[in-house]
């Protein structure tokens, strides 16, 4: 990914990692190394089934302030912040997850991400 600002969040499909960007690169916020992009249901490669489509450099939507930060959802504010959706332990109550999904788990109050695989958890 190109022009990436700082907060960025990202799934990684070369390493089926699920990453942030930093000033100082790109880190690693997986516990498993071995994630996919495989529907653990269906058997689909959601890869697959995007390579056929071009990203489009001008499709995105900004919610707040339009700036100049490259992404297809820029949330831009200076005093608000984004809330996740809500879901109690996730890695129970989530029947299907799709690689990269986050999520707050409500019961163990933290933040909660699917590598195509596992959950990993994060606590402030």
């Amino acid at each position: 990914m190109t022009g990436a600002v700082n907060g960025t969040i990202a799934y990684d499909l070369t390493d089926h990692k699920v990453k942030v960007k930093y000033a100082s690169g790109w880190k690693d916020l997986s516990v498993d190394t071995t994630g996919t992009t495989v529907d653990p249901v269906t058997s689909t490669d959601g890869v697959s089934m995007q390579t056929p489509f071009n990203e489009e450099p001008g499709a995105k939507v900004t919610v707040g302030a339009p700036g100049a930060d490259p992404g297809i959802l820029v949330l831009e504010d200076t005093n608000k912040a984004m809330i996740l959706p809500k879901v109690s332990s996730p890695h129970l109550n989530i029947i299907n997850p799709a690689p990269g999904m986050m999520v707050y788990d409500t019961t163990a109050k933290q933040l909660a991400v699917f590598n195509g695989t596992v959950w990993s958890f994060w606590k402030p």
